[in-house]
């Protein structure tokens, strides 16, 4: 084959198969090579995926990889990610991939009784409080304002909730708050309460949650005398209200 300046050389179709070879001169000797070994830096395009790749070295060395592209994907297939200074996160979201993973605090100190130190979830969102009694019916209840908003940060939740009625229906029995977002563990939680026309005699009213996980709150009439009451549909009128927070885990 006659000497050809590379411009006169037909071109090459594309994309390469990667079979093709090149001479190159190794420890003296021209062999030749194919393209699909060739290495830039260590540096390669993957020959089925088409993804870059960085090479060598060992595995258990460090290899570091920059790019000036914005719209640019890194990605290991084999084990966990391991970065070392600040990361930060310009725009977008850091995004959770699977359920039930989040982060991990298990670096840091803790006490003997800690069983948990992932941080897997956090939302937030409204919610519909109900009023309803431990007997009876709805009847005619009806609401003047039905509100509530929940923020769940780990196995936490806190609830807001605004109930006014125009009706208290035909519930009888002791006062009930249904419709919680997250059904809460057995062990039992109070809160806030602000109640409006309500009639008791106590010295103050609790809001509680969680006994025997159930789904409902119930407002207890705490005495100085240590007899507890509950709030009763007698307590309740039809233009009654109820505003509360509560802080409870699932």
């Amino acid at each position: 084959m006659a000497d050809k300046k590379i411009s006169a050389l037909t071109a090459a179709a594309l994309p390469l198969a990667g079979t093709e070879v090149l001479p190159i001169v190794q420890s003296g000797a021209t062999v030749k090579v194919a393209t699909d070994d060739l290495t830039v830096k260590n540096i390669r395009s993957n020959a089925t995926s088409g993804l870059l790749q960085v090479t060598g070295p060992a595995a258990a060395s460090t290899r570091v990889m920059t790019t000036p592209d914005a719209n640019f994907t890194v990605a290991r297939t084999d084990a966990a990610q391991s970065f070392t200074g600040d990361q930060t996160l310009s725009t977008g979201n850091l995004i959770i991939g699977t359920s039930g993973k989040g982060i991990d605090f298990s670096i840091t100190s803790h006490p003997a009784g800690m069983t948990s130190e992932l941080l897997a979830d956090y939302e937030e969102g409204t919610w519909t409080p109900t009023y309803y009694g431990a007997a009876g019916s709805a009847g005619s209840l009806a609401y003047a304002e039905q509100t509530g908003k929940y923020t769940k940060i780990g196995r936490q939740v806190t609830v807001t909730g605004t109930i006014i009625l125009t009706n208290k229906g035909s519930w009888t029995g002791r006062v009930q708050i249904g419709g919680f977002p997250f059904t809460p563990t057995a062990d039992q939680y109070s809160g806030q309460i602000e109640l409006r026309n309500c009639t008791f005699t106590g010295n103050y009213v609790v809001m509680e949650i969680g006994r025997a996980a159930s789904s409902f709150a119930r407002f207890v009439i705490v005495s100085g005398s240590g007899a507890n009451t509950q709030i009763e549909d007698t307590n309740v009128a039809n233009n009654s209200g109820f505003l509360f927070t509560l802080t409870y885990m699932v």
